[in-house]
């Protein structure tokens, strides 16, 4: 067990707490293995990775990515969405790869270790429907 997943005793009792997910969260932001950090904003539990940040003697270039999540306590859902965001001014050279993989594997198995699901949309929803 390590401080992003339950104790083995919170299987049967069901998902775990808002706050317990939300520590667990902030938890594997701090774990010097993955490239992101964690922060609460606002209701939103945020992993963020700045992947280029970068300045020289002709200008300067930041790259960052942003998973946003939104606890449903009601339902033990989440809600996700993700921001890209770059910004440059002048001329920088540089080689930078990026996977959002990164960081939405590591959140996502965080969550489903506490039994938290990630909401379907309404379509989803209905073509699931469709097929069960």
């Amino acid at each position: 067990m390590t401080s992003t997943t339950p104790p083995a005793s919170s299987g049967p009792a069901g998902p775990s707490s808002p706050q317990a997910v939300t520590q667990a969260l902030l938890d594997l932001g701090r774990d010097p293995e993955h490239p992101f950090t964690v922060a609460v904003e606002g209701e939103r539990i945020v992993a963020r990775w700045v992947w280029k940040d970068t300045q020289g003697m002709v200008g300067s270039a930041r790259s960052s990515y942003a998973l946003r999540i939104t606890l449903l306590p009601e339902t033990h859902e989440y809600k996700r969405s993700e921001l890209n965001t770059e910004s440059s001014a002048g001329t920088v050279s540089g080689t930078y790869t990026f996977s959002s993989a990164k960081v939405v594997g590591p959140v996502k198995e965080t969550l489903e270790a506490h039994g938290w699901h990630r909401r379907r949309s309404a379509l989803g929803k209905a073509l699931g429907g469709l097929f069960s």
